[in-house]
Order: structure tokens, then C-alpha cells, then sequence
């Protein structure tokens, strides 16, 4: 595989200004690969995100993708809305859908959007092997999900190459992305693991510079000298 690619960038988009929010999301939508939604029910984690109705107000001015990370307990119960309300991908978490992947999946895609899936740090790769042909995306965590602050588990750099080592072997072609406590000098492990696509947070983002286009260009600068070996 060419190692000339590009690590993709989606912002957690809940995590924009609320007081200078329709500024940041237009920059960022200009220089994004996606847009990360991050739905949380204070049940599957125990802090709260935003909904389908987020995705219904962003969609009306954004043209990347937008993905819906369904950090809940029942994703069953929100696909539809995600679908309507724009989502591009639909990504529930694993533990989650164990009794009914298939189904799940499936209504994903029927409704038109592409499937992902979520694993947290302890969920087995194995899990996934069987449905992984009917996915347009995996989501590593690499710290448990819906806790801020975390260290970064490096134990999960392993889990993307064997990832990547199935997609190869299974002629496959779904993005890999990595999830949680991304900042300066995670970029290159994950990057060399076989990464396509990291998800940034505040820390990794809008925590560089009150401005957002300055906080993105510092953050740019920081993924460009890690994947350049500076």
C-alpha cells in the first residue's frame, strides 16, 4: 500500500464555540476530511454530546462528510434520525450491537448512509471479522470512550496493524480511524501503524489558539513535522 497518504483530520464537532460557533464550523468544514459527531447518551458513557438535531443544523451549511459516533446504549433507536438529519456514516460501538450486527448494519446501509463500527480499547478485533466486507469504517479507541484525559493505550497501535493486515489479506478498502486523547506525538505511532484518519478534540485542536484558524494551523504544523520525521 503507498505510505505517500495523507492522515485524514475529523474535528469533533461538538466541541466548536458555542459562542463563535457558525465561524468555526464553516473554517473548519472548508478544511476538515470529516466531520466527527459525537453522540452520547449519559448511559453507554457517562457524559453527554449532542444529537441528530446538531447534524440537521450543520447540514445546512456543511459539504464534508459527517459521521455520527453512536457512543449509546441502544444505536438501534437513533439510526433513522442520524440518516435523516445527513449523517454520511453511522458508526455504533460493537458491545453494543452484538445480538444484532447484522441487522444493524444493514439498516445502516439501507438507509443509505455508510457503516462503521467503534471498538473500545478491551473489545476484541475478532468480533468484527465477519461483517467487516459490509463496513466503510473502523473506529479504534485508543483510550476508553467518553472519558477526557485519558493516556493513550498503546497497545491499540497493534490492534490497527492487524487491522490493516486484514484489509489487505480480505481485499478490502474501509478506513481506519483512531479516537481519543489525540494531541502532538501520537500523529507518527498512529500514522505508522497504518492509521487513514485520526479524530481531534480539544486538546488536539481548539485548546492551541482561541482562533480557529490559528489553532488549526498549529495543529496542522504538528501532524506535518511528526509525519516528516522532523
Amino acid at each position: 500500500m503507498e505510505k505517500e497518504k495523507k492522515l485524514l483530520l475529523a474535528p469533533s464537532m461538538g466541541c466548536c464555540d458555542l459562542y463563535d460557533f457558525e465561524h468555526q464550523v464553516r473554517f473548519i468544514d472548508e478544511h476538515a476530511d470529516f466531520l466527527h459527531i459525537d453522540i452520547k447518551d449519559g448511559n453507554y458513557v457517562k457524559t453527554f454530546g449532542v444529537g441528530p438535531d446538531f447534524m440537521t443544523v450543520l447540514k445546512k451549511v456543511v459539504k464534508k462528510p459527517m459521521d455520527a459516533h453512536l457512543m449509546v446504549k441502544h444505536p438501534q433507536d437513533y439510526i433513522e434520525a442520524c440518516a435523516e438529519a445527513g449523517a454520511a456514516y453511522i458508526t455504533p460501538h460493537t458491545d453494543c450491537i452484538e445480538s444484532d450486527a447484522f441487522v444493524t448494519i444493514n439498516k445502516i446501509i439501507s438507509l443509505g448512509c455508510k457503516a462503521g463500527i467503534a471498538l473500545n480499547p478491551a473489545a476484541p478485533l475478532e468480533g468484527i471479522r465477519h461483517y467487516l466486507p459490509l463496513l466503510s469504517k473502523v473506529t479504534i479507541m485508543i483510550v476508553d470512550a467518553g472519558y477526557a484525559g485519558q493516556k493513550v493505550i498503546t497497545q491499540m497501535y497493534d490492534k490497527i496493524r492487524t487491522l490493516v493486515q486484514w484489509r489487505e489479506e480480505m481485499g478490502l478498502d474501509f478506513l481506519i480511524e483512531a479516537d481519543g486523547s489525540m494531541n502532538a506525538g501520537v500523529y507518527a505511532p498512529l500514522y505508522e501503524a497504518g492509521a487513514d484518519m485520526v479524530v481531534l478534540g480539544p486538546p488536539a485542536l481548539w485548546n492551541k489558539d482561541p482562533e480557529i484558524s490559528k489553532a488549526w494551523e498549529i495543529m496542522e504544523k504538528e501532524v506535518e513535522e511528526e509525519l516528516s520525521g522532523k
